[in-house]
């Protein structure tokens, strides 16, 4: 197979987009946090505060929920 292209890439190229930056935030009162499913994320005690403000996509919910076979056999 020598001189044969076997594997090559196909499609095409996407236009490079600039990543946002996320403020890192320092938590030494972790104990007063606790995670939320519903909400994806941490979610203060006391305050009721979410940490990041995370948006989980459509797409994500619907493959967590509807394509992930949790029944055992």
């Amino acid at each position: 197979m020598k001189g044969k292209r076997i594997f090559d890439r196909f499609g095409f190229n996407l236009p490079k987009k600039d990543l946002e930056k996320i403020p890192q935030q320092l938590i030494t009162n972790f104990d007063e946090y606790i995670f939320s499913t519903t909400a994806t994320d941490w979610i203060n005690k006391t305050t009721g505060e979410c940490l990041t403000g995370y948006l989980q996509p459509i797409e994500l919910s619907h493959l967590l929920n509807e394509c992930i076979n949790t029944e055992n056999h």
